[in-house]
């Protein structure tokens, strides 16, 4: 899990040659999440793990990722932050983080539906739609 709430398992770079936003490896594959401002802010300057323990409200940045690309159905993860925040602060993040993993996975093969497409990149599922 990110500190923004985004749900990393369901990246599709996640896992090859990316360990998440949260991972203190720098060398990825994707050194742009060390860079993220959201985790700069939440890691090395305010020393919190989630933007919902901030104080600060409201967050231009976390308000700039979830407005970012309006209507475009690619990105509706980043549309949801907030509401993924307020879940994690309700459930705790080690009931949160189940929850997000089985809601990703295709029931048949347990594949993980990724972002962007938002189908089993292996067998295109798509959820919603019979199989």
């Amino acid at each position: 899990m990110a500190p923004c709430g985004v749900y990393c398992g369901a990246c599709p770079s996640f896992g090859k040659g990316c360990r998440g936003c949260c991972s203190e490896k720098r060398k990825q594959r994707h050194t742009s999440k060390g860079n993220c401002t959201i985790r700069r802010c939440c890691f090395e300057e305010k020393g919190i793990a989630l933007r919902s323990q901030c104080t600060d409200v409201p967050c231009r940045l976390t308000d700039e990722l979830q407005g970012s690309y309006p209507g475009n159905e690619r990105f509706r993860y980043r549309h949801k932050i907030y509401e993924n925040l307020q879940e994690i602060e309700e459930q705790a993040p080690d009931a949160w983080l189940p929850g997000e993993k089985a809601k990703r996975r295709r029931p048949v093969c347990g594949k993980t539906i990724v972002f962007y497409h938002y189908r089993c990149p292996a067998y295109g599922y798509e959820p919603g739609r019979r199989e």
